[in-house]
């Protein structure tokens, strides 16, 4: 029985960590491609305001003052705060721009399929596209080829792709695929903002932390040990 567990055990050890490497190369990958990858808030301290304005102040502020590996929570989007947190341009829209040019390749190539004589006879004894050959009419002197009559199947699969690849991409790279978290507090998700400054990060005191948030107007400061 022993046996049987050291075999188990040794087979799960070497599972793991066969497993962990690509997810540890897609993170460090995440990391430097996408800078707003979210992190745990596990040990900090954060501070509450109650505006837009407040908490890029605040942003910006703690960008100025040193701290790093800090977090921004809004009820809702605020324009600009990444830019006040000091990050650079997101690349989320390099991935909406070639998926979307993906999906307007797709839909042109698969109208064009569906022409009439526009695809060649590959080979004399093998046509990969005999139905397409089957009908060859022209109604009322038309083109077989009309692409004007693609552009709005091209637009939505443009759309459609684009828009896909960007949510999977966010989620992807910013690594939130975990849906089980805490929220700091509740107000967070209805009508106030908050300022994460975690224990890693650089210039770290929990005090001065504290008069730091103090100094900026926060509403109400606390301590995380463990969410």
């Amino acid at each position: 029985m022993s046996n049987d567990k050291k075999f188990i055990d040794s087979f799960a050890e070497k599972l793991d960590s066969m497993l962990s490497g690509p997810g540890q190369a897609w993170n460090r990958f995440a990391d430097r491609f996408f800078q707003y990858t979210y992190r745990e808030t596990t040990k900090g301290v954060f501070g509450l305001f109650d505006s837009p304005e407040k908490i890029s102040g605040a942003a910006k502020k703690a960008h100025e003052k040193g701290y790093t590996n800090f977090d921004c929570f809004t009820p809702f989007p605020v324009h600009g705060l990444e830019l006040d947190m000091g990050f650079k341009r997101s690349k989320v829209p390099y991935i909406t721009f070639f998926m979307g040019l993906t999906g307007l390749a797709i839909a042109f190539i698969l109208q064009s399929m569906v022409h009439e004589q526009v695809i060649p006879r590959w080979w004399e004894f093998f046509d990969p596209y005999p139905n397409l050959r089957s009908y060859p009419l022209n109604i009322g002197g038309k083109p077989t080829f009309s692409w004007p009559a693609m552009i709005p199947i091209c637009f939505e699969l443009t759309v459609l792709i684009g828009g896909h690849s960007t949510v999977i991409g966010l989620i992807l790279l910013a690594r939130l695929y975990r849906p089980f978290r805490k929220v700091l507090h509740p107000d967070l998700t209805n009508d106030k903002f908050g300022l994460w400054i975690p224990s890693d990060s650089a210039q770290y005191s929990e005090e001065s932390v504290k008069q730091f948030l103090t100094e900026l107007g926060a509403k109400e400061i606390t301590t995380v040990s463990n969410t």
